[in-house]
């Protein structure tokens, strides 16, 4: 009996520490992220109270953490269009990072220096009208469809951001669900469940269980005599 009183005491502080960092992994996720938002599968971030030329757009960007944003998918595009649509009632352009700056007409992703992988260009573009060698990402008036377009650098829109991820890893594991469905507390706590089961289990084999003096044990402020 006393064996399974320490068991169940180790089971719930593994729930206090469990709850703790569970907590503790939010806040620091929320304070990573901002000033960005999860939108579909990226995190973004757009002023919209300041436009500037793309230049300033991608100093802007890296100076809050991030770069302009790099759409590599009809996913991310679908998801950045449902963003912005509601927002309608005037053309809204967009820097983003694609450019032909080094190599007329070949765009390049100003983020990684290769090739844009994915674009969804407005008719008749790229057109390279004017020295046009920067990308953005425009609704036209009326319309619901995010487009992209080639346009001159030094022109003033508004920039999408788009948040960079840490390379180097933090100093302690944090918990990542392997689905939206899972929740790391529940996952912690399962896998502490079992581990107190196989502990409770071994002790119940008398072979295994301590047969030494009865000895004070102290868990948390409790204290059992064993």
């Amino acid at each position: 009996m006393m064996h399974f009183i320490q068991i169940s005491l180790i089971f719930l502080n593994t729930f206090a520490i469990s709850v703790s960092g569970s907590d503790s992994a939010e806040n620091e996720n929320a304070e990573m992220y901002n000033p960005f938002i999860q939108i579909g599968s990226k995190y973004y971030f757009i002023n919209e109270s300041l436009k500037m030329n793309w230049f300033a757009a991608s100093d802007y960007c890296r100076s809050h953490g991030g770069d302009l944003a790099t759409i590599e998918s009809r996913e991310e595009l679908l998801a950045l269009q449902e963003y912005i649509s509601p927002k309608g009632g005037m053309v809204q352009r967009f820097w983003i990072d694609g450019n032909d700056l080094a190599n007329e007409g070949v765009f390049v992703s100003h983020t990684t220096g290769l090739p844009l992988t994915y674009t969804n260009w407005y008719e008749n573009n790229p057109s390279d009208t004017n020295d046009e060698d920067c990308v953005e990402a425009f609704i036209q008036l009326g319309g619901t469809k995010l487009l992209m377009n080639d346009n001159k650098c030094e022109t003033n829109f508004h920039a999408i951001c788009q948040y960079r991820a840490p390379t180097m890893q933090k100093s302690r594991e944090i918990c990542v669900p392997l689905d939206k469905n899972e929740h790391c507390m529940l996952r912690d706590l399962a896998e502490a469940l079992t581990q107190a089961a196989d502990m409770f289990k071994s002790c119940s084999q008398p072979v295994r269980c301590s047969t030494s003096p009865r000895r004070s044990v102290t868990y948390n402020n409790f204290q059992l005599n064993n």
